[in-house]
């Protein structure tokens, strides 16, 4: 089978053209692109596009796997038009991610970044530095998946409080009542036509002023520039963000109509903003990495694993 590994860094390609051996391993440490005519298996991570227009340069293309759980990055209507099946690795870093994301609302809380910035400048002080027990606090999970449920785990051994909202179950918290009770918002959920800006300028609004915002869902749940007028008008005390809205483009420094809020984010006293890594441990990474490869084995025996929702 010809395979095409996209945004390949050097330890992808030791491993899959070890883990693939007898088929015809490609890897590119670029995006891929229309032209690749002779590709069968097609794997990209998330955030790398595959248009319509992409796919249609690929005309023996019969697999896509995306070496993510989310796969809002491609077009997958038009993939199954073509008959081209999409697999994912739905499993891979929900403790990782979650292990993150407290490790930012710790980080927020107690405001850790400040504290090591100031102690590196030379300037060994406490001043300006106050923290917040996280011990009694409410935590509120929008997201009930695995890393929703491993991320109240983790705070209830915190002594947090802990309340959530899933638009799966019927008895879990309303989101309103979730975001006025909360002194932190996690946002855990999956990236949807109905979860697409779902904090907005309105739901800001509900929040507590002395709360923060904890993203580590997609960019795109969040209203960039509402989050941003908020912070700057006090409806928020902080925000954690490691995916935002348009972040390819912030990335790649390419003009987007959010790069200048990213920007602004960015730079914000009250933000702290890493770049898309919640998933980003060693085990994880290597759990992917199998994953990908033991779906493109078995497509070359006619089987199809994880095969993306329809």
């Amino acid at each position: 089978m010809n395979i095409l590994i996209a945004s390949a860094t050097p330890q992808d390609t030791a491993f899959f053209r070890e883990a693939l051996q007898g088929h015809h391993v490609t890897t590119i440490a670029e995006e891929p692109s229309a032209g690749w005519s002779e590709v069968e298996a097609l794997a990209v991570v998330h955030g790398i596009p595959l248009s319509a227009e992409t796919l249609a340069g690929m005309p023996a293309l019969r697999l896509i796997v995306t070496r993510s759980t989310g796969f809002d990055h491609i077009d997958v209507a038009y993939a199954r038009e073509r008959g081209i099946n999409v697999c994912n690795v739905p499993e891979y870093g929900s403790v990782t991610v979650a292990e993150f994301t407290f490790g930012l609302i710790l980080s927020l809380l107690r405001r850790i970044p400040q504290a090591v910035a100031s102690t590196k400048s030379g300037v060994f002080s406490i001043s300006g530095l106050i923290g917040e027990d996280l011990e009694g606090k409410t935590l509120g999970i929008v997201g009930l998946g695995k890393i929703g449920r491993n991320l109240a785990k983790m705070a209830a051994g915190f002594s947090m409080e802990v309340i959530a909202n899933d638009a799966f179950k019927p008895d879990s918290t309303p989101l309103d009542e979730l975001l006025q009770r909360s002194d932190v918002v996690a946002l855990c959920c999956p990236l949807t036509a109905e979860t697409r800006h779902l904090i907005n300028a309105d739901s800001l609004a509900k929040m507590k002023p002395s709360a923060f915002l904890v993203n580590t869902a997609r960019g795109p749940v969040v209203d960039s520039l509402a989050l941003l007028t908020a912070l700057e008008n006090g409806q928020l005390a902080g925000a954690a963000l490691d995916v935002i809205e348009g972040e390819e483009a912030f990335r790649t420094g390419r003009e987007d109509v959010f790069t200048s809020v990213n920007k602004a984010l960015a730079i914000h006293p009250s933000v702290l903003m890493t770049p898309h890594l919640a998933f980003d441990s060693k085990e994880a990474v290597q759990r992917i990495r199998q994953t990908t490869a033991d779906i493109l084995l078995a497509f070359a025996e006619g089987k199809i694993l994880n095969p993306v929702p329809i």
